[in-house]
């Protein structure tokens, strides 16, 4: 499939309409930033995978988010900012935004701001089911990203979009998305400490 009806299709298509094999970029900025989110989203992944599927939902206080709501909260917000940046669609507030084709199907529709829970049904489901929405978000930025230009990036800037986002450029939704993984990751992994369990490990290149 060509970049121009990747792109055109991005808003709508169904993610089993993106390869799982994420196409190379021969633009330095571009494959440095899908470079990155790959990265990101492997090590994410064994950050998930390593708490025991009966305490995917453990929280250290009652006013936190669990351990998976921090994955599905950053899976959401990826899967909203690079939706703002591929749609020709314009969304001035947050309802607006919820109507958007873009988003991918969570497993439960639970709150992913305030403390919450997954559905009563199998603890290894439930994580099979965080873990599949997690890849499936990072897949749906990383084939995104890929599509994009020099020119495409700097753009953005003017885009009617929620006030939380306003003056972003479309650079600005990619690294402002990393930096959120980042951020809800790093509590993840406070959540391993507490329940005694060692982290993944960590490298430069962020590989395990």
């Amino acid at each position: 499939m060509n970049r121009r009806l990747l792109l055109g299709l991005m808003g709508v298509a169904p993610l089993a309409l993106i390869s799982s094999k994420i196409p190379d970029n021969d633009n330095p900025l571009i494959a440095d930033l899908i470079k990155r989110w790959k990265r990101s989203k492997e090590y994410t992944l064994a950050v998930l995978d390593a708490m025991p599927a009966e305490s995917l939902e453990f929280s250290p206080t009652a006013e936190q988010m669990s351990f998976a709501q921090h994955f599905l909260h950053l899976g959401f917000t990826n899967n909203m900012f690079l939706g703002i940046l591929l749609d020709t669609k314009t969304y001035p507030d947050y309802e607006a935004l919820t109507k958007a084709d873009f988003w991918l199907e969570r497993p439960d529709p639970i709150n992913l701001m305030q403390p919450d829970k997954l559905q009563q049904r199998d603890a290894t489901v439930n994580k099979t089911l965080v873990a599949k929405y997690v890849s499936d978000t990072f897949d749906y930025a990383i084939a995104g990203i890929s599509t994009l230009t020099d020119g495409r990036l700097a753009k953005g800037e003017q885009q009617v979009k929620p006030w939380y986002l306003e003056g972003h450029t479309n650079l600005d939704l990619i690294l402002r998305g990393e930096g959120h993984t980042t951020h809800h990751r790093a509590q993840a992994i406070v959540y391993l400490r507490l329940k005694g369990i060692q982290p993944p490990g960590y490298s430069k290149f962020n590989t395990l």
